[in-house]
């Protein structure tokens, strides 16, 4: 049933009840210099004046004035209200009659069903009976959302009729309303048909969107699960889906995709101009190969490689089983190595375990070990040892981004503990003061980011973000290859990626983006950034830094280009940050 129909058809009843009393004249222009006006108690004059404010009128003007009057009336939920109009020479008079307030009495229902009779009717609400209308709408709407929910999409409510009485104590109109509910046999699904998917496997498909067969229909779970569809990235368009009904009764849900690879290449290079006249300048870059939709199952194989600067690189390795055993429950191993200003090496590995749960909540876990690999450099300058770990992580995300390339609303956020048991297994003799020692410690870490996407108007979004970290250890200082680093593209832009170190550390993006398309956008960013840590003479050294610049992603046939201009502080035009990417799917 259509529910704006419904709601319409009783809407244009009220206004044919109320429609006011026009006394035309044989002038087509209206000249007020004068306005009287009576009867009214519940709207003041001064209200009134300003919708009817001295001056010229046509008849159709005059018509949508005295309507936006009779508006008022009806939202205070006297909609018998009248008003007569007379103009003479150039004085208006206007005489309104409120009328009685309509109060919502009852509403009766019929159903053929008895157990869908009584379910539907807990569905009610009828406790603003002062508010009619709304009430009323309020319910049908309740109930149609049960009906389509429950396996009855095509159910119809229908308004049999409507019996106004005069209250006999107070001085209003009740509202006695007939409803009557029709509904065909409860729907289950027994096929599901997909089109437009030539790479993803349909059960994969039905599996993202919790789909099975002899399901009874359910609108918002559908909905949900369309939602579910988009996020996995494998989709450039869904449709609607639709219900069809064979001729043995049975349901069969038709969904239609435009797929879109989900292999992608993200290719990024950068230049960090010189700072002093000694200084050159160096080439930063980043190749991200992510198969995301591996052979259409949902398998995840990324690898990453990272040359943050001179002497710095990152490389990654992932792999991820979606729904183990055919639970909602992914399993995946990763390997990383970082080398770190050519100072120590870290490798680790583990196993990651992720159970999504409602469509926007996930729960994280790892399980992993790591191992920190200081040369004589990291040794002499950085006090480092060699040592080992255990890594117990938890955390949990959640995520209401309606498109996760280029999102114009939503929320994500994202938080995570972690618990190391540490073990120095060896100490070189380059090691100078404070002392440091073989032995077992632990380390804690905190993280936590958030993302808030605010619509302004029409492809134009605000995006507030809030990032934070912190490590904690028994150690007597904690370990330069444990602290955290801030700086560079993926936090506060503007400045050499990981210039600062931190034991606490936090950033904070505010972009005004106008999204030019589905992956397209142009920005401008401000980034604010806070490190602090203690040094080997437990001194605290903390600062603050800012930086704000532009960006733009641009999707083309190569694929989505990137550029990003930052200005840190100190830093002139000629020598800010500049970084061009390419992210392309294949």
């Amino acid at each position: 049933m259509n529910k704006n129909l419904i709601i319409k058809y009783f809407l244009v009843m009220l206004i044919m009840i109320t429609a006011p009393v026009l006394c035309q004249t044989d002038s087509s222009k209206i000249s007020v210099k004068d306005l009287v006006i009576g009867g009214n108690h519940l709207i003041s004059q001064k209200d009134i004046r300003q919708i009817l404010p001295l001056g010229d009128y046509s008849l159709k003007s005059l018509e949508t004035a005295i309507h936006r009057i009779l508006k008022i009336y009806q939202q205070k939920g006297y909609p018998f209200s009248q008003i007569d109009v007379s103009h003479s020479k150039t004085i208006l008079k206007v005489d309104i009659n409120e009328g009685r307030k309509l109060v919502l009495d009852h509403i009766s229902l019929n159903c053929p069903d008895s157990l869908l009779l009584f379910k539907l009717k807990q569905e009610m609400d009828l406790r603003e009976k002062t508010k009619a209308n709304e009430t009323l709408i309020f319910n049908i709407n309740s109930l149609l959302n049960y009906l389509e929910n429950h396996g009855y999409p095509f159910a119809k409510v229908i308004i049999d009729s409507l019996r106004f009485k005069q209250d006999k104590i107070q001085p209003q109109v009740l509202l006695e309303c007939f409803l009557s509910v029709q509904t065909a046999e409860q729907i289950t699904l027994d096929e599901f048909r997909v089109f437009g998917n030539d790479i993803t496997k349909t059960k994969v498909i039905l599996r993202e969107m919790r789909l099975k067969k002899g399901m009874i229909y359910n609108h918002q779970q559908i909905l949900r699960g369309i939602r579910q569809l988009k996020k996995t990235g494998y989709f450039e368009k869904i449709e609607p889906p639709q219900i069809a009904i064979d001729e043995k009764g049975r349901g069969h849900l038709l969904i239609r995709v435009k797929e879109g690879t989900a292999y992608q290449l993200n290719a990024v290079f950068g230049y960090n101009p010189a700072q002093t006249k000694n200084e050159k300048g160096y080439f930063t870059g980043l190749i991200d190969v992510g198969f995301t939709n591996l052979f259409g199952t949902g398998r995840i194989l990324e690898t990453y490689w990272q040359k943050k600067d001179q002497r710095s690189q990152e490389l990654r390795f992932r792999y991820v089983e979606p729904w183990v055993g055919g639970y909602p429950v992914n399993v995946g191993f990763g390997f990383q190595q970082t080398i770190q200003d050519t100072s120590f090496v870290r490798r680790n590995w583990g196993l990651d375990v992720e159970i999504p749960f409602f469509y926007i909540l996930t729960i994280h876990s790892h399980v992993g070990r790591e191992h920190v690999l200081p040369d004589s450099i990291g040794e002499i300058l950085y006090n480092l040892p060699k040592s080992s770990f255990w890594l117990y992580k938890i955390g949990f995300s959640y995520d209401t981004r309606d498109n996760p390339w280029n999102s114009s609303r939503g929320i994500f956020y994202s938080t995570q503990y972690e618990y190391a048991s540490k073990k120095i297994t060896s100490v070189g003799d380059t090691i100078s003061s404070p002392p440091v020692t073989k032995g077992s410690f632990y380390r804690e870490r905190w993280t936590i980011d958030a993302e808030l996407y605010l619509p302004t108007f029409k492809w134009q979004t605000i995006l507030l973000g809030l990032h934070g970290r912190q490590v904690k250890s028994d150690e007597e200082t904690i370990s330069f290859a444990d602290l955290y680093r801030l700086g560079g593209t993926g936090s506060l832009r503007g400045y050499r990626e990981d210039q600062f170190l931190g034991q606490k550390v936090a950033w904070a993006n505010i972009e005004y983006r106008y999204l030019l398309g589905p992956f397209s956008r142009a920005f401008l960013f401000i980034d604010g950034g806070y490190f602090m840590k203690h040094n080997e003479n437990n001194e605290l050294q903390q600062d603050y830094k800012i930086g704000y610049g532009f960006g733009l992603r641009i999707n083309t046939r190569l694929g989505i280009i990137g550029i990003d201009y930052g200005l840190g502080e100190n830093r002139s035009l000629s020598s800010g940050m500049v970084h061009v990417g390419l992210m392309n799917k294949f």
